[in-house]
């Protein structure tokens, strides 16, 4: 699952935990229901600031991390290469 639906998801799943219809949450945060629509299928981008607003209407707040990572490994064949 890409970042980008992964946010789509967590917004959707506020909204349904909230009992908030996608059409209210357009109506509260001042947008188009096509555009929302669009917004939560993937169609449009659902950008970090709409998204907060969007899970803030439902109780909730949206957090953002960076977490370290392992760098990968690298296969002998490639530390052969220059």
């Amino acid at each position: 699952m890409t970042t980008a639906e992964t946010l789509r998801a967590i917004v959707r799943t506020a909204l349904h935990d909230a009992r908030i219809s996608q059409a209210e949450a357009a109506r509260q945060v001042g947008l188009s229901t096509k555009h929302m629509s669009h917004m939560l299928t993937g169609k449009a981008p659902l950008t970090l600031d709409w998204a907060d607003q969007i899970v803030a209407l439902c109780g909730k707040r949206l957090t953002v991390r960076a977490v370290a990572v392992r760098p990968r490994r690298r296969h002998a064949a490639e530390e052969a290469r220059p």
